[in-house]
């Protein structure tokens, strides 16, 4: 498959991405990946797909906001998890929880960011297996996660239980504390500001 201009610009995006420094993350023995201090006063669950516009809407002009005024200071602990509404959605999951734990917060804002190119290829899962291979990820590794039925039924998983605790219907999700307060689609910074502000002052 001879690549498209749009790809090659992506790849080349995703390289600048992985070559920047990372920010504080971490990764649970069930492969959940978070940002921010385990410390921190609030902790914000999100529930996503990776072939949902309004979450990649959600990283490219509000999560860079979330992270400098809260997760960078230490008052927010995010923790993400997947929520995939198609089986696209479940191969770039599955893809990206097969990545290097530092690497898997820079590889998913690379596909939201460029998810009208992937998500349209006539073959997206070798578009995927690309943007693996350029973040490191060799091409058999990459081939074998992306069809990892066991990480695949993980995920699934992770999603009936997100159903059945809080009534997950839609992605973006936002589940602050633990369930205090449910927060559906890619709102405002203004409005996460002040939700998150109310949950701060509750803990002083």
């Amino acid at each position: 498959m001879k690549p498209s201009l749009k790809l090659v610009v992506g790849l080349m995006g995703l390289v600048v991405l992985l070559l920047c420094p990372v920010k504080t993350f971490a990764a649970t023995a069930s492969r959940e990946p978070y940002l921010g201090k385990d410390t921190a006063p609030v902790t914000i669950i999100e529930y996503a797909s990776l072939t949902c516009s309004h979450c990649a809407t959600f990283y490219s002009t509000i999560m860079p906001e979330i992270e400098k005024h809260y997760i960078d200071t230490g008052k927010v602990r995010f923790i993400y998890r997947d929520f995939p509404l198609d089986a696209y959605g479940l191969h770039a999951a599955t893809l990206a929880h097969c990545m290097p734990a530092e690497q898997f917060y820079p590889f998913i804002k690379i596909l939201f960011k460029n998810l009208g190119t992937w998500i349209r290829a006539p073959k997206h899962e070798e578009v995927l297996i690309k943007y693996a291979e350029m973040a490191g990820l060799p091409s058999e590794k990459a081939t074998s996660c992306i069809n990892d039925t066991k990480m695949m039924d993980e995920l699934i998983a992770v999603q009936t239980n997100a159903v059945s605790k809080y009534d997950i219907e839609a992605t973006p999700t936002f589940i602050i504390n633990d369930g205090e307060e449910k927060i559906v689609g890619a709102r405002s910074f203004e409005d996460f500001s002040k939700i998150i502000d109310a949950h701060l002052a509750k803990k002083k």
